[in-house]
């Protein structure tokens, strides 16, 4: 009980700091700063959770991997039936596309900032500790991390939740944290070369 209560607390007052200081370094645009900050935020994180045994991290292993790949096929073809229902567009997508960065923060910020602190806050905190990885937590960690997108569109926010969604599925069945980070890092850098290529 005073895990899962630690645990809230230190999303409480982590989350908004995260997220205002991860906005203002994107509107700098630099890049030394942008890898400083990933640097220290992953530091932190690793530092408080190997202290009081908050994450799930194991060694990752081969058929992790191909699980990883196979579930993101899967996730693919979700986003392809989804676009048949109408426009994705979010404020998180239309806030990348706004502040012109170069491709070189986008990349450190869009596939390995965001993957990592988003799976150790929604998956390794809520789901796993919170909720200890229970149904109810897959469900309540996907409508929460689909909400936080800000989806302008009901198919934005079923595209958002079923990402969310799958990422949670990865971390319940096999109880790893580095499952979810690795499938939301794919999913990402899926996107960012698709970005690169407009």
């Amino acid at each position: 009980m005073y895990k899962r209560w630690m645990t809230f607390f230190l999303i409480l007052i982590f989350m908004p700091i995260h997220l205002s200081i991860a906005e203002k370094i994107m509107r700098i645009n630099s890049l030394p700063l942008s890898i400083l900050f990933t640097l220290v935020e992953l530091a932190l994180f690793l530092y408080v959770g190997k202290k009081y045994d908050l994450f799930h991290i194991r060694q990752i292993r081969l058929k992790d991997i191909l699980k990883c790949f196979l579930s993101y096929a899967l996730l693919f073809l979700f986003y392809i039936m989804v676009n048949f229902l109408g426009p994705t567009q979010s404020d998180t997508t239309q806030t990348v596309q706004s502040l012109s960065l170069s491709w070189s923060v986008l990349f450190v910020d869009l596939c390995v900032l965001a993957p990592v602190t988003e799976e150790i806050f929604m998956r390794g905190m809520l789901q796993g500790i919170v909720f200890k990885n229970t149904y109810f937590g897959l469900f309540a960690t996907s409508l929460l991390f689909a909400y936080l997108h800000g989806p302008y569109t009901i198919p934005s926010f079923i595209s958002y939740l079923g990402m969310g969604f799958a990422f949670g599925v990865r971390f319940k069945t096999s109880d790893n944290l580095w499952n979810s980070i690795l499938l939301h890092v794919l999913n990402n850098l899926v996107a960012f070369c698709f970005l690169y290529m407009r």
